[in-house]
């Protein structure tokens, strides 16, 4: 490859401000840019370092292969952090040579990202995206990918774990609003998953503004002596659910379809579906951190954020390996095109191949959690495909 050339000046002040990398005023044509976008508290943050790594390694890796990238070199430009403010307005230096966007960021970041760059002929990859929708009635932007499965993906989790763990006969309740969009969607979707693995899902809609509510549902579920409640009421209705449980002490179980934060930590027996919250200790990324010691001697901390940049970048390399070479001038709409069926994306023990319906890996591992001890204690892993976006009737 040819030795790449960087110019810091003119572009960096008038592009980005001081402090941080920018195009070169001439552009090489063999040298292909990705923007990045850093984490939560920017590049000094332990992902923000472990990020940068993982990208610095593969920058190296592909201009001392000898071949590159479709024939080019990439070079990743790290951008300034971002908040849901200057997402708006904040440059992305985009021009002929890029290829890519990449954001770490909150999800409330990437939200106004998708809203900003959606059907651009630019990729946008989100490293995270569980709850970033990018779906434009049943098709997703045709520029936006994303490496987390959607958040519905619990359903698809629990109907799995049901089937595994629960008999048929088994008595099933589902606790939603119709008030809030995503409880009633969730809850209409896990009620037909169960419908097909064969049980006869009870749904019960409540307003979780009213405790009697809960006193009430409770009644009638007791009246069945045991079974599975799953809820969708979000923080303060599961914790209240959970708390009328206590309160009879209840041989049924409860599952919350939500987010296992630390505010569940004190509601023992609660189980939780989550495809992130185990990988640091079972995503299998030590393998990563000695690759990039072990070949460039180079050092991380957080292992997850690094594999999730190795991930977005060998899923940006692949797609452009699988365009018709050798590449003069890239075809972006192709490499759209390519980066919706990608396979073989390393993601810690995880190898994941992308569904051209969403956008998203096909499937992923999932951990079923149960609150023991003030902790999350692994139940089990399930490998869980991601569900196509469904809106509310």
């Amino acid at each position: 490859m040819k030795k790449r050339f960087l110019c810091l000046g003119l572009a960096l002040t008038v592009l980005l401000g001081e402090g941080t990398g920018a195009f070169c005023a001439v552009s090489h044509s063999w040298l292909w840019n990705v923007l990045v976008i850093p984490p939560q508290g920017g590049w000094e943050t332990e992902a923000g370092k472990a990020i940068s790594t993982a990208l610095s390694w593969h920058e190296s890796e592909i201009s001392d292969s000898g071949s590159g990238t479709g024939g080019h070199d990439i070079q990743f430009h790290l951008l300034p952090p971002m908040n849901e403010d200057s997402a708006l307005s904040a440059p992305l230096p985009v021009d002929s040579m890029t290829t890519a966007v990449m954001s770490f960021a909150a999800p409330e970041v990437d939200r106004v990202l998708v809203s900003r760059m959606a059907g651009s002929d630019v990729p946008l990859l989100l490293s995270g995206g569980e709850d970033v929708l990018f779906d434009n009635g049943r098709r997703p932007a045709r520029n936006v990918f994303a490496l987390d499965l959607y958040r519905d993906y619990r359903c698809a989790a629990f109907a799995l774990y049901a089937a595994k763990t629960v008999s048929p006969e088994a008595h099933l309740a589902l606790l939603a609003s119709r008030f809030t969009v995503n409880q009633e969607r969730e809850a209409k979707i896990i009620s037909g998953l169960l419908d097909d693995a064969g049980f006869m899902p009870m749904p019960f809609w409540v307003d979780s503004s009213t405790r009697n509510t809960f006193d009430m549902v409770s009644q009638e579920i007791e009246s069945a002596t045991d079974g599975v409640v799953i809820s969708f009421l979000g923080n303060m209705g599961a914790r209240e659910m959970w708390r009328s449980f206590m309160r009879v002490n209840t041989k049924w179980k409860l599952w919350n379809c939500a987010f296992p934060d630390k505010s569940y930590l004190s509601s023992r027996g609660m189980i939780f579906a989550d495809q992130n919250l185990f990988l640091t200790e079972h995503g299998g990324f030590m393998g990563l951190k000695h690759k990039l010691w072990s070949t460039r001697a180079m050092q991380i901390a957080d292992t997850v954020s690094a594999g999730r940049a190795e991930a977005l970048t060998e899923w940006l390399k692949i797609g452009i390996d699988s365009l018709p070479q050798p590449i003069n001038t890239l075809n972006r709409s192709e490499l759209l095109q390519a980066l919706e069926t990608v396979r073989g994306i390393p993601f810690g023990t995880q190898t994941l191949d992308i569904a051209p319906e969403t956008h998203r890996p096909r499937v992923r591992q999932v951990y079923i959690t149960e609150v023991r001890g003030g902790a999350y204690v692994l139940l089990e892993s399930l490998s869980v495909a991601g569900l196509p976006y469904v809106p509310v009737d």
